[in-house]
């Protein structure tokens, strides 16, 4: 499950399966008996991981864990609506005007924006979000920020504030003002320049902000500038949030919420159970209990921007097979053993689609290639691939050739019941192909920590831990650009590389749509990574006293915009 609402942080968020859905809310009070209007709810997080940064500019070791409650504490400089275009009317930012044959954009403020100690929300603190990751990337910084490498944040070649409420960016070349709009300028949402601006050192600077960025106690993240800022924090428990009184945006209506950590899904459900929670999306092995909890309504539930994929590490060092994955041919093998539409209809209760390339097919979005198509499960189709390149079944059914057998271990999350069971029917499909892949379960956190460090790649060869989302308008073009950031296993592919490039060049919206278009037709052949059914919930249930539920979702975005749900008196 993903309870990672993209954050201003980085270009992608991980985005996990997990047995119960993105947030459970528990009401502080109980309207039933007292028939008060609750003031507060708590909200269970992912049971898998615990928050471990709390600053919106994030080092690449944080970005995978690092604490979605960010996207509550600091606001982004634009807000992406749910049609994917910018809503100036809720966006720090109320005007873009390109220049200079579009490498020059000006970004005017809105001056009605403030930190919550009443200090305006500048151009200086823009830019300072930009100098910040940017100073991580030379030579000898002590860490890396998670967007360098990134090719809509490594465009921006200049950011300055011409005065109070105006930013200046420029790029390094003409680029399509669609592409710059809603990838690269989400890097400069503003942070609080006069409380993070303490060393003129660079390195120094950086070293603070490691430090304190651990800590949510430490006074810098008091002041936000969006609509709630921690207030308590019990390790590995707890931790509490309020409502933000000089937020510029909606009030929101409920004042205090407790993002609570579960032992499990199953205690977290057996409270549903008891009525605790307001609102829930239950995990797949709830689906049947669920719909028998008939003090909730049952409500839709929305796709989300984003894409469930399986890593492969393209590492030579990679164990067993080393650099046997770069081969496409063994990637269109190990497709073709995935049962896209069986897995739909078997673990995901038919609420899912096939997917077939990086570019999310719902929510419905321009960029999409219509009709686009993949590699259908095809086992005896996929057996013959390998054999055709010289592999051979041996006595136990299993592929080798040249003294290698074809065996590997695949790590997944551990926790979910459903991640677990499809890990299982993908061993049992790639075992039809001569393909002996090895489940390891491993705490989200752990296995992401193998992903992400590169002194790692020799201690895991395949990964799922879910996919992507992502909190930006514009599809993952870059996501595997050779040395993007979040390029984990190192996937290379020049003629990837040019198409994606060709998606920023300037040009009119239907030509700019045409290439993500033509990007998405050879993604789907070249196959970066192994594409596993788009799913969402099948529905969620909601008690009749929480309003907002569904009509403040945000799919591009991913955003649950919780300061807009509202609470009465049952």
């Amino acid at each position: 499950m993903s309870l990672l609402p993209k954050t201003k942080l980085g270009r992608w968020a991980f985005a996990g399966i997990g047995s119960l859905g993105l947030l459970l809310a528990a009401c502080g009070g109980t309207p039933a008996a007292t028939g008060k209007v609750p003031t507060s709810i708590t909200l269970v997080g992912d049971v898998a991981s615990n928050p471990t940064w709390w600053f919106s500019v994030t080092p690449v070791s944080f970005n995978s864990t690092s604490n979605f409650a960010t996207s509550y504490m600091y606001q982004g400089l634009l807000w992406i609506s749910k049609n994917d275009t910018i809503n100036y009317k809720r966006s720090i930012a109320s005007s873009i005007t390109p220049s200079h044959s579009d490498t020059v954009y000006t970004v005017k403020l809105n001056p009605k924006w403030k930190w919550s100690n009443g200090r305006p929300v500048t151009a200086a603190d823009c830019v300072y979000a930009w100098e910040l990751a940017h100073w991580s990337a030379a030579k000898g910084a002590p860490w890396v920020d998670s967007n360098v490498g990134s090719h809509s944040f490594d465009e921006i070649t200049n950011a300055v504030a011409t005065s109070t409420h105006t930013l200046v960016v420029t790029v390094a070349k003409p680029i399509s003002p669609l592409y710059v709009e809603l990838s690269s300028l989400g890097y400069l949402s503003p942070v609080p320049k006069f409380a993070v601006d303490k060393y003129s050192n660079h390195n120094q600077e950086l070293k603070w902000l490691e430090k304190v960025g651990v800590n949510p106690n430490n006074p810098l993240f008091k002041i936000v500038d969006g609509p709630y800022v921690v207030s308590k924090v019990v390790k590995n428990q707890y931790f509490d949030m309020t409502a933000n009184p000089r937020y510029a945006g909606h009030k929101p209506a409920i004042k205090t919420i407790v993002f609570q950590n579960e032992a499990s899904n199953t205690t977290a459900f057996a409270a549903t159970e008891r009525g605790l929670f307001a609102q829930v999306k239950p995990g797949l092995s709830e689906y049947s209990a669920g719909k028998k909890l008939k003090q909730y309504l049952q409500k839709p539930v929305q796709y989300s921007y984003g894409f469930q994929m399986i890593q492969p590490n393209y590492s030579s060092r990679a164990p067993v097979i080393g650099g046997l994955f770069n081969k496409l041919y063994f990637r269109q093998a190990m497709q073709m053993g995935i049962n896209q539409p069986a897995m739909i209809t078997s673990f995901y209760h038919g609420a899912g689609i096939p997917e077939w390339a990086p570019v999310p097919r719902r929510p419905a979005s321009p960029f999409y290639k219509s009709g686009l198509k993949g590699y259908a499960y095809n086992p005896s189709a996929g057996l013959k691939l390998m054999e055709s390149h010289g592999w051979k079944l041996n006595s136990q059914h299993i592929l080798t050739r040249n003294g290698v057998t074809l065996k590997f271990t695949m790590m997944v999350t551990s926790g979910s019941p459903t991640m677990t069971n499809v890990a299982q029917y993908l061993k049992s499909t790639w075992a039809k192909e001569g393909i002996d892949v090895h489940l390891d379960l491993l705490p989200f956190n752990q296995l992401i920590t193998f992903v992400t460090t590169p002194s790692d790649t020799n201690k895991w060869t395949l990964a799922w831990w879910g996919g992507w989302s992502t909190g930006l308008g514009f599809p993952p073009l870059s996501l595997y650009e050779t040395g993007a950031a979040n390029n984990f296993g190192g996937f290379v592919s020049k003629s990837l590389n040019a198409l994606a490039l060709d998606t920023y060049k300037p040009g009119t919206l239907s030509q700019v749509y045409a290439r993500t278009k033509a990007y998405d037709v050879a993604a789907a052949h070249d196959l970066p990574v192994l594409l596993l059914p788009e799913t969402h919930r099948p529905y969620q249930l909601v008690k009749p006293w929480l309003h907002g539920v569904v009509k403040h979702f945000v799919p591009i975005t991913s955003y649950q915009e919780l300061w807009r749900w509202t609470v009465t008196a049952q």
